[in-house]
């Protein structure tokens, strides 16, 4: 009986090893998911609860001056910047909410200390108290709650009858109003039991209102009601 030649056995042994391989292979992959399930080699995903760097929030800024609204119906326009955390370089999203600064005729209650109700009582919900509770300036966002126009601040109310689909206030009401361009909101910025109270129109609620404070003559808003555009 002949040996086989030596080159023959290495043929062998490569052919050998080429069907090992892929077995080994095969073998080690379903092994794999096996071993990582009984001992997983990452740590279990932790909910933690938000921290203050989760809140949007804005810079103070000056919006207005007592003197640039000093009588009744007297306002101004200003853009406050709100920032939101986002997975950006940055670490935040800046928006542009525009508000509006309004002198009402009659002071009316914005925060009652006690039962933490009226149009600033959403200050609670952020962790800070209102520092006015009763005046006659209030500030409100400019986005309309129905579908996020920006609405207008209108001193004379009959131009809210020609211009914004005629509606006609009743005469406790005959006093500048807010109205929406797009879809004809309307609203009474001076309503003593709910600022902002829609007359007419789609919108949904009263435009969101700014938490601000006095510093000598500057009227500085804060903060912007947290929410969406409803």
């Amino acid at each position: 009986m002949s040996t086989p030649s030596p080159d023959l056995m290495e043929r062998r042994k490569f052919l050998k090893l080429l069907t090992t391989v892929p077995a080994l292979a095969a073998t080690a992959a379903l092994v794999s998911p096996l071993l990582r399930f009984l001992k997983p080699n990452v740590e279990r995903f932790k909910i933690t609860a938000p921290t203050a760097l989760d809140a949007a929030h804005g810079e103070p800024i000056p919006v207005a001056t007592l003197k640039e609204v000093s009588n009744p119906w007297d306002y101004k326009y200003f853009v406050f910047t709100q920032k939101y955390p986002q997975y950006t370089p940055e670490g935040f999203k800046a928006a542009n909410v525009p508000g509006v600064v309004i002198r009402l005729p009659t002071k009316i209650t914005l925060y009652d200390p006690t039962t933490g109700q009226g149009p600033l009582g959403w200050a609670r919900d952020i962790g800070k108290t209102p520092k006015v509770s009763e005046s006659d300036i209030i500030v409100f966002s400019r986005i309309c709650p129905h579908l996020g126009c920006i609405y207008n601040f209108v001193p004379n109310y009959k131009e809210v009858t020609a211009g914004y689909g005629g509606y006609a206030p009743p005469p406790p009401r005959q006093h500048a109003l807010m109205a929406c361009p797009c879809h004809l909101s309307i609203y009474d910025p001076a309503d003593p039991q709910l600022p902002g109270r829609v007359l007419s129109g789609p919108a949904p609620r009263p435009p969101r209102t700014f938490l601000y404070e006095l510093q000598g003559e500057n009227i500085i808003a804060t903060d912007v009601e947290p929410g969406g555009i409803a």
